[in-house]
């Protein structure tokens, strides 16, 4: 690719995220708009562990589908506007007379379908339109966009949420959600987004599936170490994106206006973050940051576990979100790199399914474990569990020939 598209497709990518970051910021208070409409532990659970489901079930034969097309840009585009569509029902949910949390979770459950389908071709796109020796640098862009956007508009809704009536205030909220998230895929849409290699497939489908497996497993070492790490690695992250709502609102106290700050700093922590380790990556490599990351990352549960304060807590938000971006970037790097460039849509497809496996898991075992045992002895064993995955990295390595040549001197 030319590098005037190369550069053309960058900027795009960073304008396409602030209108994104918007959206994001407004759904990220999706959790508590399901609590404020009587959605039960249970159900703030299967808010995530449904969508996982839907995605790990969907991925790789999407990623199959992909593999046998050359030009993806429609696929891409038209999954994307769908699940952008799709959230125009959180609007509407207060009107029902009954049943509104099982409405929320059965809609979001629904728009996870576009979703796996629009990964599948976004997540290998982003190899292919950005060489490895820009995606740093363009992912850092990124991130600083998300954060500051994130951190702003988390900031304002958390307000707005607090100051309006409910649920006009959520309403309202999704509706700016809908507007900015269209604008986003406008620019997603003027993406020069080059042809793709195509696998030619046999007839026996399944037996196909069966092999290209054994044959990740058998020849594939760096991509399934990559997996098995991050699978134990993020059982933490997924089962706190449920358990944090409950422990925050339920437990502590928590209002929609903390939240959105508890939110924002998260992002403005992001921010620092993404002043710092891209540097870090320049003189030290992926594979440095990543290890040294993830292992700091555990230290946001043990805090926020020990200490249930929620003015700490705003602080030790910052921290999880200065840690985030080093994490982040390095590893989906190195993920991409172990994967064949030709079969990247397959491999990332595999990746994904396994990923939403533990995400729906992790989530869905969140509710019976808060009963059980409690929602702050629960955050303080997964800050252990965060803390083992980040040790997996240093006993089972991740090695990419790609990553290793790129590795400064």
């Amino acid at each position: 690719m030319e590098r005037q598209t190369t550069e053309r497709n960058m900027r795009l990518l960073v304008f396409e995220l602030f209108w994104a970051a918007i959206a994001i910021a407004c759904y990220s208070f999706a959790a508590a708009f399901l609590i404020r409409i009587g959605g039960s532990n249970l159900m703030v659970s299967l808010l995530t562990s449904a969508a996982a489901l839907v995605n790990a079930l969907t991925s790789i034969p999407f990623a199959m589908l992909l593999e046998r097309i050359s030009q993806r840009r429609s696929w891409i585009i038209g999954s994307l506007f769908a699940l952008r569509i799709g959230h125009m029902g959180l609007i509407f949910i207060p009107f029902l007379p009954g049943y509104r949390a099982e409405a929320m979770v059965a809609l979001l459950l629904l728009i996870n379908i576009p979703v796996a389908l629009f990964n599948a071709g976004w997540l290998p796109m982003m190899g292919d339109i950005v060489p490895l020796s820009r995606r740093a640098r363009l992912f850092s862009a990124r991130n600083m966009t998300l954060g500051i956007t994130v951190m702003v508009v988390t900031f304002l809704m958390g307000r707005w949420l607090d100051a309006a009536p409910f649920p006009i205030n959520y309403q309202l909220m999704f509706a700016l959600a809908l507007v900015a998230s269209l604008l986003s895929t406008v620019y997603v849409a003027r993406l020069d987004i080059p042809p793709s290699p195509v696998v030619a497939r046999a007839p026996a489908r399944q037996r196909m599936i069966l092999n290209d497996l054994r044959a990740i497993v058998h020849e594939q070492r760096p991509f399934v170490n990559i997996t098995i790490n991050t699978l134990v690695f993020n059982v933490a992250f997924w089962m706190a994106t449920p358990l944090q709502p409950i422990y925050f609102v339920r437990e502590l106290g928590a209002s929609d206006g903390w939240l959105g700050v508890w939110l924002a700093l998260i992002s403005g922590g992001q921010i620092i973050g993404n002043l710092v380790w891209p540097r870090l990556i320049e003189r030290y490599g992926f594979s440095w940051v990543l290890l040294r990351a993830t292992a700091a990352s555990a230290i946001y549960y043990f805090l926020i576990g020990a200490v249930p304060d929620l003015t700490l807590i705003l602080l030790f938000a910052l921290l999880f979100g200065a840690i985030s971006p080093g994490v982040d970037v390095s590893h989906f790097n190195i993920l991409l790199e172990v994967c064949p460039p030709e079969r990247r849509a397959f491999y990332m497809g595999v990746f994904v399914t396994v990923m939403n496996l533990g995400f729906f898991l992790a989530t869905l075992a969140c509710a019976p474990l808060i009963d059980l045992i409690g929602a702050q002895a629960l955050v303080l064993i997964l800050a252990g569990l965060r803390l083992a995955g980040a040790l997996l990295f240093v006993v089972n390595p991740v090695r990419a020939a790609t990553i290793e040549a790129a590795r400064p001197a």
